[in-house]
């Protein structure tokens, strides 16, 4: 069982989900469950500007997207009054530190809204590609893998390193 913890970067962080109900608490939840145990945030490693999705994966994430997330986050990703934007720079500030196994997680119980959980892990894992490309990070010669603790392994990082 998760634990909330308030005062969290999903309750207060910009578009957070403050207001969308229970899902949203369970989404906070999961992500300061994550960030507190060990290993759960992503401390070294790979890094979301390693060119860690191919484009083909991207394309198959931007019809899933389009099909299941649309409708709530905006054709353009960018947020609607029914979900925040899932890419750019406030999306990726806000997840900043995290792994895409603690994004996937998030995603996995709590999205889409309206049938929480209803697509396969190969599908949230291409959804999340798609959000990576979009938000500009370099696409690379390797899919995402499609397990979590694969995709723990992957930190999201706001700057690339230098």
């Amino acid at each position: 069982m998760t634990t909330l913890q308030t005062g969290s970067r999903l309750e207060h962080g910009p578009r957070g989900v403050r207001g969308r109900g229970w899902r949203g608490l369970c989404a906070a939840g999961l992500v300061c469950a994550a960030a507190a145990s060990p290993g759960g945030l992503a401390a070294q490693g790979t890094s979301t500007w390693s060119g860690v999705y191919t484009d083909a994966q991207a394309a198959r994430g931007e019809t899933v997207y389009n099909g299941s997330c649309a409708v709530c986050h905006g054709d353009n990703l960018a947020g609607s009054e029914m979900g925040p934007g899932l890419a750019g720079s406030s999306f990726v500030g806000f997840w900043d530190g995290l792994s895409l196994g603690d994004l996937f997680q998030v995603m996995s119980v709590s999205m889409p809204q309206d049938n929480p959980g209803s697509l396969d892990t190969a599908q949230y894992v291409d959804v999340i590609a798609y959000m990576l490309q979009r938000s500009e990070f370099p696409s690379g010669g390797e899919e995402l893998p499609a397990d979590q603790d694969g995709l723990r392994e992957v930190v999201i990082r706001a700057a690339q390193e230098q």
